[in-house]
């Protein structure tokens, strides 16, 4: 997913700060800079990135794609 990880992850932390969800606002937080990070490892080693990497990229972006869910689910409801 390259960058488009970051701001949905982003998105999901504002979702959670508007809704009072504090605490999965800190988990979304964590998220994007852990998709940010490792997006960033992936950017300057893309030919050598270590399987570990490519598996925490792949975490984190799905950890932020549920949030953001979550987060417009906990909008509505």
């Amino acid at each position: 997913m390259g960058f488009l990880a970051v701001p949905i992850s982003a998105v999901a932390a504002y979702l959670f700060y508007i809704t009072g969800n504090y605490e999965l606002m800190i988990l979304a937080v964590i998220t994007v800079f852990g998709n940010f990070w490792s997006w960033r490892l992936l950017r300057n080693k893309a030919n050598s990135a270590t399987k570990w990497i490519i598996w925490m990229n792949m975490a984190f972006t799905t950890i932020g794609i549920v949030l953001l869910f979550t987060g417009i689910t906990k909008m509505y409801y």
